[in-house]
C-alpha cells in the first residue's frame, strides 16, 4: 500500500472535546481581532458559500460522508481517504454477491470477473482513454511495480528521480539497479525560500535541466503531487520536458492526484504520461486495496516491456517484433488471480460519486479553494513556516504543509519530529485529524505538519482545524 513514511496515531473517538461555534469562537476574549480578522479575510466565516453549495449538490443519492462522525474533522486524505455510505452500500451488497456464487462471480461475472474488462472500460470512460490502458491495482505501489520492474532496463541506463520521491518508486528502482546496474540521478528540488518565488515552467526547468548527463534517459519518474511539500508538477510540461531531453518513458507517481485533480483536463491529462500509477483508497475516497495504472502503449510487449506479476506470460512467447501478440498489456497485468473485485466495482461508484457532485473540475475546484484557505491563513500568521505554494496555481494542490510555530512569536518555527508530532497529538484531542511529514530541505531532514482538504471537507471543518491549532500552537 502506497501510504507516506511517518506516520502517525489514528483519531481517538473517545475524546469528549467539541468543536466550538463560530458564535463562541468569537466571544472568547482570548481570540484577537487580528485572528478574527484572519479568519475573516480568508472566506472561513462566510455566511453562504461557494462550498457550502457544493455540499447541497453532493449530499444526494445517500452518498453522505455519515461514517466519519460530526464531531471529528478529517484532514488527512493524503493518507487515507474515507467513503461515502453509496460506496459503503455498494462494496457491502458486493460482498453478498460474491458469497452467494464465488466460482462463476471470479470466473465469468461481468463485473466480478478476474478480467475485469467492464470495470476497466468504465475507468478508462472517466479520463477519455481505452480500455487496454487502464489496468486496475490494489493500489499506487502495484502500479509502479509493475511499470519499473516492467521496464527491460540495461546496464547503465539512466533513470532521473528528484529527492522528494516516495518509496514506491524508489524500491524497485534500487533493485532494478542492484539487479542491472542502471543508473539513477536524483535532481534535488530548490529550498523552501527559493520554490516560493518559482513557478511551474521554472521549478520544472530547475529540477531537470537541459543538460547532457540528463539527455538520452531511460526513464523520468517523478511524483504529480509531492506528499512531503505539497508541490504540483504539470503533467504537460512534464511531457515537454521528457520529450527535450529525449527520455523514453514519463513515469508518474500519481498517489495525490487521483480524485485532488481533474486528470481528464488539458494540463493534467495522463495521456501526457507513459505509465502513470494512482489510488482509489486517498483523495477518491474508494475501498482500500483499490488503485490504477494508466499504460500509453497498449500494445506494448516483451522485449520492451514484460508483464510483472501476471498469469498470461505465455501470450507473448514465442511472439516478436515480427510477430506481434496482440494480448493487450494492460489485460495481462489485470489477470493475476484473485484481487480485489469487489473494491474496484465499488472504485467505481466513487468515480460515479464524483460525476453526480458536477465532475473532476468541480471537484478540483472544492478542494483548491479550502486548501487556498489553508495557505492563506497559515501565511498571514506565520509567513516563514509555509511550506507548499500559495502565490502560483499552478503549482498548488489539496495538500499544506508548514513548520509548527509559536503563536505568539511566529518567528518561532519548529522543524524537529518531536514538536510536529506533538502537535498532530494535540490536535487530535480537538478531534481534528492532520499528520506529520518529513522532507529533504537542502540535505537536512525537516518535519513540518500537513493538512489534505477533501472534497468532503466543509468551511465549518476550516473555522474548527484554525481554531485547535491556535489554541495548541499558543501551548508550544
Amino acid at each position: 500500500m502506497h501510504t507516506d513514511d511517518f506516520e502517525t496515531d489514528t483519531h481517538n473517538n473517545e475524546s469528549n472535546n467539541q468543536p466550538i461555534s463560530r458564535r463562541k469562537f468569537f466571544k472568547k476574549s482570548a481570540v484577537s481581532s487580528v485572528f478574527a480578522s484572519t479568519l475573516l479575510s480568508s472566506g472561513v466565516t462566510s455566511d453562504v458559500t461557494a462550498s457550502e453549495n457544493f455540499h447541497n449538490l453532493i449530499d444526494t443519492n445517500n452518498c453522505q460522508f455519515d461514517a466519519l462522525s460530526n464531531n471529528f474533522v478529517y484532514l488527512n486524505n493524503g493518507t487515507e481517504g474515507s467513503m461515502p455510505r453509496c460506496v459503503i452500500s455498494e462494496l457491502q451488497l458486493s460482498i453478498e454477491k460474491w458469497a452467494a456464487d464465488p466460482t462463476n462471480s471470479y470466473e465469468s461475472d461481468t463485473v466480478f470477473g478476474k478480467r475485469q474488462d467492464s470495470n476497466r472500460a468504465d475507468v478508462a470512460q472517466f479520463f477519455g482513454v481505452h480500455r487496454d490502458n487502464i489496468c486496475l491495482t490494489d493500489n499506487t505501489t502495484m502500479g509502479l511495480s509493475f511499470s519499473l520492474l516492467g521496464i527491460d532496463f540495461k546496464a547503465n541506463d539512466k533513470v532521473i528521480i528528484s529527492n522528494q520521491e516516495h518509496n514506491a518508486i524508489l524500491s524497485p528502482l534500487q533493485m532494478m539497479q542492484q539487479r542491472t546496474g542502471i543508473q539513477i540521478i536524483t535532481q534535488a528540488f530548490p529550498s523552501v525560500e527559493k520554490l516560493k518565488s518559482m513557478n511551474s515552467a521554472q521549478l520544472i526547468d530547475h529540477l531537470f535541466p537541459n543538460i547532457d548527463r540528463l539527455k538520452n534517459a531511460k526513464a523520468l519518474c517523478v511524483s504529480h503531487v509531492y506528499p512531503t511539500t505539497g508541490v504540483r508538477l504539470s503533467l504537460k510540461l512534464l511531457r515537454k520536458k521528457a520529450d527535450e531531453l529525449n527520455i523514453d518513458y514519463l513515469i508518474v507517481d500519481g498517489a495525490q492526484s487521483l480524485g485532488m485533480l481533474d486528470l481528464a483536463g488539458k494540463n493534467e491529462h495522463i495521456s501526457h504520461c507513459d505509465f502513470y500509477a494512482g489510488s482509489g483508497h486517498k483523495w477518491l475516497n474508494g475501498p482500500p486495496g483499490t488503485g490504477l495504472l494508466y499504460i500509453k502503449n497498449k500494445h506494448i510487449q516483451p522485449p520492451e516491456f514484460y508483464p510483472v506479476g501476471s498469469q498470461r506470460m505465455f501470450k507473448y512467447l514465442n511472439t516478436g517484433r515480427n510477430n506481434p501478440s496482440k494480448y493487450p498489456m494492460a489485460k495481462a497485468l489485470q489477470v493475476r488471480g484473485s484481487s480485489h473485485t469487489l473494491g474496484f466495482h465499488a472504485m467505481l461508484g466513487a468515480l460515479h460519486y464524483v460525476n453526480q457532485s458536477g465532475g473532476f473540475k468541480t471537484i478540483e475546484r472544492h478542494i483548491l479553494k479550502l486548501s487556498k484557505r489553508v495557505k492563506t491563513f497559515i501565511f498571514e500568521n506565520a509567513p516563514k513556516s509555509l511550506i507548499s505554494p500559495n502565490l502560483e496555481a499552478t503549482l498548488t494542490s489539496g495538500l499544506t504543509v508548514f513548520y509548527a510555530f509559536s503563536w505568539d512569536k511566529p518567528k518561532n518555527i519548529f522543524t524537529d519530529k518531536s514538536t510536529t508530532e506533538k502537535v498532530v497529538a494535540e490536535l487530535l484531542k480537538h478531534n481534528v485529524q492532520i499528520r506529520s511529514i518529513g522532507f529533504d530541505n537542502n540535505g537536512q531532514t525537516h518535519y513540518a505538519l500537513r493538512v489534505s482538504t477533501g472534497y468532503f471537507n466543509s468551511d465549518a471543518d476550516l473555522f474548527t482545524f484554525q481554531y485547535a491549532l491556535k489554541n495548541v500552537l499558543e501551548k508550544i
